[in-house]
Order: structure tokens, then C-alpha cells, then sequence
């Protein structure tokens, strides 16, 4: 698996302390009254499923300024099984229980999307050269979080902003006479140091973005049998390896193996951070 890069810690305390006033309005009524000021508490946080762990490194960020102590007893990435502790939080039981929801809230969704990804993932054999990569198709707001949980499951993230490389889709395309026309365009102003992709649904603008010049090229919505002729026909003309090769669209856990067998560099698909299923977490306070 590779190396799960750590989150930008400044941007993330931004977004956690937004998450948190959102949450908690002018504060939590219910444990303001119930509990003193100097009560305080130990609490676990675990899983109620299998899945792969992802979040943990927000604990700290959440609790910590909180004045609790927090020790992980897992780390993102790892594969945990039902009812494995996550987490100890020790400190004020209104702290815990005023950060519990939030926490939850977010460490769900991750898990969620990092254990879709891993679905994805496991079915790659080793010596594939095939990487399993996001969209992004991802929410508002937690695009950050959702793209890292990708990574945790052992994804690629592709594009993370629209800033990262440029991707000529159908919609570019309007506008300009050929594929050429338009990547000859980027090319004129785009850094050295910002790849070309573009994404096609038929052989002759496949062949037509390789010979322009483009890096990566994206066959959407093919089935198996056309990406092998997309392939054969890429060699024909020398470009195969000059090219990386993106497959996307109805990629599913029930074909994925078939268009792994094929040798593209890449396979997109959107499911793994919009049809995913939150995994059931709980935080429980310990008497």
C-alpha cells in the first residue's frame, strides 16, 4: 500500500473548529446541567463493523484543545475488526460528550470510504500495475477528508482541486474545432510542470489526443471488449507507451477484475466517495 501522505494540520483545525461551532450552537445544554465542571471521564471510541480505519488522526485535533488525553489504539489504514477500540479519551466528561457527534459524524463517513476503496483495492492483484483512483465526485466542504480516506483504503486520489492538472472533458470541447486545437491551447500557457488529460468515448479522438501530445488519456464508459481494441489500436500507431491510460464509467466491484486484466495505468470510479456505506462507530463512556 502506498504511503498515506498526513493532512495539512493548519487547514484541517480550520475546518474541524467550523464542524464544532456548528455543532454545538451556544453549547451543550443537556450536559451543562447534568454534570459539574470537575467531572471527569474515560471513553472509548470503537467499531461495530469490520472495516479500514480512517479519521484517527482527527482525535487529537478534536479533543486534545478540549483539555482530554487521547490515545490511539489504531492507526488510519489499518484493518480493524468488530468491536476493536480506536480510541481512549480521558478528561472532562463535558468535553467528550460535546465533541462525541462530530467525531462520530466524520470518522463513519471516512471509514466508509476507505473500506469501499479497499473493496476496490483487494481485488488488484499485487503485480498489477493498475491503481484504483477517486473522482471528484465528493461532498462540499469535505472533499479534503473524503479524498485522504481514498488514500487510507489504498487509493490514488487523482485530481484533489481543479488546480492539480488539466482535464479536457466533452464540455471543453464545444468550443474548439479539434481535440489538437484544444491541447495545443493549454500547452501554450499551462506550466511544465501540470500534466494533459482528456477524456474520450471513441478510438479516433483517442488516437488523435495521443499523437497532440496529451499524458493521460481517459476511456470513458467502454466496455472490456473496446478497451482491448483501444489498446491494439494505441500499438498500432506506437502510442501505447507514450500515454498513461485511464479507464472510467461503469467500472463495478463485479467487472473491476475483468478490466483489471487489461494493463491501464489507472481505473477512476466515482462510487468510492458517493455510493459508499458509513460504518456504524460508537463512543462509549466507560463507568
Amino acid at each position: 500500500m502506498k504511503r498515506i501522505l498526513p493532512l495539512p494540520k493548519t487547514l484541517v483545525r480550520e475546518m474541524l473548529v467550523n464542524f464544532m461551532i456548528e455543532d454545538e450552537g451556544y453549547g451543550d445544554i443537556t450536559s451543562e446541567i447534568l454534570f459539574p465542571e470537575d467531572k471527569q471521564a474515560q471513553a472509548r471510541i470503537f467499531t461495530r463493523e469490520d472495516c479500514v480505519l480512517a479519521g484517527a488522526v482527527l482525535l487529537p485535533e478534536i479533543f486534545e484543545p478540549e483539555g482530554c488525553e487521547v490515545t490511539l489504539k489504531a492507526q488510519d489504514g489499518d484493518l480493524l475488526k468488530k468491536g476493536q477500540n480506536i480510541a481512549m479519551i480521558y478528561g472532562p466528561m463535558k468535553k467528550i460528550l460535546l465533541r462525541e457527534r462530530v467525531t462520530l459524524n466524520l470518522l463513519s463517513r471516512m471509514c466508509g470510504i476507505a473500506t469501499k476503496t479497499w473493496s476496490f483495492v483487494k481485488l488488484v492483484p499485487k503485480e498489477s500495475k493498475t491503481v484504483i483512483a477517486a473522482t471528484r465526485k465528493t461532498t462540499p466542504g469535505l472533499r479534503l477528508l473524503e479524498k485522504y480516506a481514498v488514500a487510507c483504503g489504498g487509493g490514488d486520489t487523482h485530481r484533489l482541486r481543479l488546480d492539480d492538472m488539466a482535464l479536457i472533458k466533452d464540455n471543453h470541447r464545444v468550443l474548439f474545432k479539434s481535440i489538437t486545437e484544444a491541447i495545443k491551447v493549454l500547452k501554450s500557457q499551462l506550466s511544465f510542470s501540470k500534466k494533459i488529460e482528456i477524456e474520450v468515448e471513441d478510438y479516433d479522438s483517442m488516437v488523435e489526443a495521443a499523437k497532440a501530445g496529451a499524458d493521460i488519456i481517459m476511456l470513458d464508459n467502454m466496455s472490456p471488449k473496446e478497451v482491448t481494441k483501444a489498446i491494439e489500436i494505441l500499438k498500432e500507431h506506437n502510442l501505447r507507451d507514450k500515454i498513461i491510460l485511464e479507464l472510467s464509467g461503469g467500472i463495478n466491484q463485479d467487472n473491476l477484475a475483468q478490466y483489471v486484466k487489461l494493463g491501464a495505468e489507472v481505473i477512476s470510479s466515482g462510487a468510492l466517495t458517493h455510493s459508499f456505506k458509513s460504518i456504524d462507530l460508537s463512543l462509549d463512556i466507560i463507568k
